[in-house]
């Protein structure tokens, strides 16, 4: 085995095991909050909530006026979160919770004695929570303090749902791209606001052979600028934390969700016209599919999909790239999103094993099957299989057919943590190199196969988390050099956060169902931030921060290194400052043009040549809660061998809750000296949401990228005529902004309906 790779491992091992050691011999710093026990090696629950059969009929309208919620045992005496943690709530909460043989159903009561209107700033589904007045449901149905749902509804009866991983205390703690079936209304009263939930069993997986839920409740009340929970969560953490949630006790154990099998096909027609400056040709199409969800169990599911369109999916927003690598999109398509943790959480954010977005895009997807769930007691698996379509463009063979497999299990360890395992594959089907029968994919692999294993840390009381893992890549051309790994380990309490993480990636190692940038490198880096807590009447929060980052090659030269020093500054408005001093030195091992726009005349910046600069940067955004609201960053100074100034950020203005309009904007200026590439480019995005009701959106989204020279349009009307049953409306185009002259344009009509069966 290769020294430095024998080195490598021995390392990591060592690293995790020192982790591991620290983290029981900490036992007594992780346990200290008066929620946990090592007593009994279980946790013990600040609150308990009792949930009670009810043979009543429960009818979903927003009044509790069902005797059922008047004997119902009460979550009360909410306490607050933010924007300070040291007292009870100030707008007061109640909620209740039952069940029947199909559903669970909740109640709440929002108390408001503030005069003025509720903050919601739309009528559309799956808003940005913050921004708006909601009550939130948190469920741990497995009791493993590690993976959840989030039922959201504003006080105008708005939804949002949503999945929580990863324990529900990371920075996007809830994934809002999950949809599923579940019905709420809400009333205004003289003394606030109602909410009543219906939430099928057979729309969530849960456990059925145990007796205890973890549950939370979370409100946020903008006018009083303040966000509660039911039991205590202290303001660094998330308020979906669920390690602080409290418990929700059965009477014996939950019901079984019984036959569960949902089909949501679809159907579309489209008109488009293609290269409108040598035709004006207009291409009519229809299709049809479906996909379906069976559930193998209360905890299993089996999700499938045949000849799936994508087409609805909302449009990426666009970025201005003025670096030297790919740039990172979400995901957003249905398929790839309940229990996407198994699949998606291998490696880091910048760094993935198995990025979905590789599938079905540069080439159509026939089908697709994905198995995932918990299978005992703290294991997860998951089962991905997908098959893309082969492509021809004027005879010649541009992309090949695909099959690609993914396998991965989870199971807990330590509490909260877990090992982790994958295996994602990659093959072509029918491949063949050679051009005399009719095939030429020129450096395309054959196959490509990625295996190996992380620990993920997540201690009990959420001040410790991180990830540790080892990869090693397979396929027909790198034979030697292509492992991967890598550590993250973050430590966080109220004043003090501390972050450090380190990759090595070998020149070979080639994920190509995934997301590495680049190989052939060597990163560490830590952050820091300290905090004050200041007895103020304007200021929330205060305090430094200190990041740097430093990349090697495989030789152990530096090629990278970025330091950044500042201070930030969070107000009880809402509104946030922060200004910062980086330091940047690059090295560069290819010819690199920073405009990405190739102009004859001048040259790119050579390879091997080296550059060192500084720039000052202030970030500001305003009161959210504001009608009119704006966030803004500026930086200024060097950039390579000249200079550069960058500027970005969004508008937004809302008329509540109907209409909204966000103008996204960013501006680049680089000056080199000649015959080095100069230019400016603006990116410019406004978006315009119309939700005319809670049932019908229609969304415009204007894009003009000056670096790309393209001016997008996309249209959508959006009539959710029943739940996760919509019609679409989708008109699309793309524009040379010289003259504004047309390229292409399409128009697609599509309805999807949700059948259970």
């Amino acid at each position: 085995m290769n020294r430095t790779r024998t080195y490598g491992l021995k390392a990591l091992l060592y690293l995790l095991l020192a982790t591991i050691t620290i983290f029981e011999l900490n036992a007594q710093d992780r346990f200290e909050l008066s929620l946990i026990s090592r007593s009994k090696g279980k946790r013990i629950p600040e609150k308990t909530l009792q949930i009670s059969k009810t043979d009543a009929e429960i009818t979903i309208d927003g009044v509790l006026d069902e005797a059922v919620w008047q004997t119902a045992d009460k979550a009360k005496d909410f306490h607050r979160q933010y924007p300070t943690d040291d007292t009870t709530a100030f707008s007061k909460t109640e909620a209740s919770i039952t069940f029947d043989d199909n559903n669970l159903y909740v109640g709440i009561t929002c108390y408001d004695e503030l005069e003025g209107n509720y903050v919601v700033e739309s009528l559309r589904r799956d808003y940005m929570e913050r921004n708006n007045d909601y009550v939130m449901l948190v469920l741990d149905p497995f009791d493993d303090l590690t993976n959840g749902y989030a039922f959201t509804v504003t006080p105008l009866g708005v939804q949002m749902e949503g999945l929580i991983t990863g324990g529900g205390g990371g920075f996007m703690a809830i994934s809002s791209s999950w949809d599923n079936v579940w019905y709420s209304k809400t009333k205004k009263t003289d003394e606030g606001w109602t909410a009543e939930i219906k939430i099928p069993f057979k729309s969530i997986r849960y456990a059925d052979d145990i007796s205890n839920w973890n549950i939370q409740f979370v409100r946020n009340d903008l006018k009083r600028n303040e966000r509660s929970t039911w039991t205590t969560v202290k303001r660094q953490y998330q308020p979906t934390s669920l390690t602080y949630s409290g418990e929700m006790k059965w009477e014996g154990t939950p019901p079984e969700a019984g036959s569960n099998i949902s089909i949501i096909p679809y159907v579309s027609g489209s008109a488009t016209q293609a290269d409108l400056s040598s035709n004006n040709n207009v291409d009519w199409d229809w299709n049809a599919g479906f996909d379906g969800k069976v559930a193998l169990s209360t905890s299993m599911n089996l999700d499938l999909t045949l000849n799936p369109d994508f087409s609805t999916v909302e449009v990426d927003r666009q970025q201005t790239n003025v670096t030297r690598f790919e740039l990172f999109y979400p995901e957003r398509r249905q398929f790839f999103i309940e229990n996407s943790d198994l699949f998606s959480d291998f490696g880091f954010r910048q760094s993935q094993v198995f990025f979905s977005r590789r599938i079905g895009l540069s080439s159509p997807m026939i089908f697709g099957a994905r198995l995932s769930g918990q299978v005992g007691d703290g294991l997860r698996v998951g089962l991905l299989n997908a098959q893309t379509k082969h492509q021809m463009n004027d005879g010649y063979d541009d992309t090949p057919s695909y099959n690609y497999t993914v396998a991965s299990f989870k199971k807990q360890v330590f509490g909260r943590s877990n090992i982790s395992g994958i295996f994602a594959a990659k093959q072509g089907i029918n491949f063949s190199k050679d051009q005399d029968d009719g095939y030429d994919f020129g450096t395309q692999n054959e196959y490509n196969r990625v295996y190996g294993l992380q620990y993920n840390l997540l201690s009990a009381d959420d001040k410790w988390d991180g990830s540790f893992y080892y990869f090693n890549s397979d396929d027909p051309v790198h034979t030697s050099k292509h492992w991967a790994h890598g550590t993250s380990v973050r430590y966080n309490t109220r004043k003090l956060m501390a972050f450090w993480t380190h990759e090595y990636v070998a020149e070979n190692f080639n994920a190509e169902m995934g997301f590495f940038p680049r190989t052939g490198y060597i990163t560490f880096g830590p952050f820091v931030t300290y905090s004050f807590y200041p007895k103020s009447k304007t200021i929330n929060r205060h305090g430094p921060n200190f990041r740097s980052n430093y990349y090697l090659d495989t030789n152990w030269e530096f090629t990278d290194k970025n330091t950044q020093v500042g201070y930030s500054i969070s107000f009880l408005n809402s509104s946030r400052v922060s200004v910062e001093w980086e330091n940047t030195y690059v090295k560069l091992f290819n010819d690199f043009d920073p405009t990405w726009q190739f102009k004859s005349g001048t040259e790119p910046l050579p390879a091997g040549s080296e550059y060192t600069w500084n720039q000052m940067n202030l970030n500001y955004s305003s009161n959210s809660r504001k009608d009119f609201s704006f966030t803004f960053r500026g930086g200024i100074g060097g950039f390579y061998n000249g200079n550069g100034t960058n500027i970005s950020g969004t508008f937004r203005y809302r008329v509540k809750p109907i209409f909204s309009l966000a103008m996204n904007y960013s501006y680049n200026k680089i000056d080199l000296p000649d015959p080095n590439p100069s230019g400016s480019f603006w990116l410019v995005g406004p978006r315009i949401d119309l939700t005319f009701t809670e049932k019908i959106f229609w969304t415009n989204f204007i894009q003009y990228n000056q670096q790309a020279d393209n001016v997008n349009i996309n249209s959508r009307l959006q009539w959710r005529f029943a739940p996760v049953s919509d019609l679409f409306l989708v008109y699309t185009e793309n524009f040379l902004p010289d003259g504004m002259v047309s390229k292409n344009r399409g128009l697609i009509l599509k309805m999807s309906y949700w059948i259970n069966l």
